[in-house]
């Protein structure tokens, strides 16, 4: 099925930088546009996750303190040999 086209009015000067854009990066406005979008709404995600990170850390300070330490161990064994890892799935590591 087709994607459907829309118009959408904004100022000469913005339509006009973002057309030097594209034209600079060999695309389309509408390639620019959407690579745009999915780079703001990435941001958005992040913002939201930074958002309840902020939440817990306020609301539930012990949970907050056991999240850091669980990291920590994690990061603890990054260091460590993954030969277990290694072991169980031969077929990711050849």
């Amino acid at each position: 099925m087709g994607m459907s086209i829309t118009t959408i009015k904004v100022d000469s000067r913005v339509r006009d930088r973002l057309s030097g854009i594209a034209r600079a990066r060999r695309t389309t406005m509408g390639a620019l546009l959407a690579a745009v979008a999915e780079q703001l709404e990435a941001e958005q995600r992040w913002a939201e996750i930074d958002l309840a990170y902020e939440q817990v850390r306020r609301e539930d300070p012990a949970g907050w303190a056991q999240y850091l330490g669980e990291l920590a161990a994690w990061d603890a064994g990054a260091g460590e040999s993954d030969t277990e890892a290694v072991e169980e799935w031969p077929e990711y590591n050849s």
